[in-house]
């Protein structure tokens, strides 16, 4: 049993999701017309998503992947 996965949020503009050992973090990076949520996974960029509920999910299952 894994457990569930915790969510922190670090700042209005920072989140991460933690789960069997797995971190994954959500940063908002502001670029004008471009801004949007990044996604990172061991230090590596993921992703980039313009909305934050479609970066959460995808934070969520790289979290919980495998377990």
């Amino acid at each position: 049993m894994s457990g569930k996965p915790i969510w922190t949020k670090e700042s209005s503009h920072s989140y991460a999701v933690e789960h069997a050992g797995q971190r994954v973090d959500l940063r908002y990076e502001p670029a004008g017309f471009q801004s949007g949520w990044a996604v990172y996974a061991g230090g590596r960029l993921i992703e980039r998503c313009t909305e934050l509920m479609q970066a959460r999910g995808l934070a969520m299952a790289l979290a919980t992947k495998g377990a």
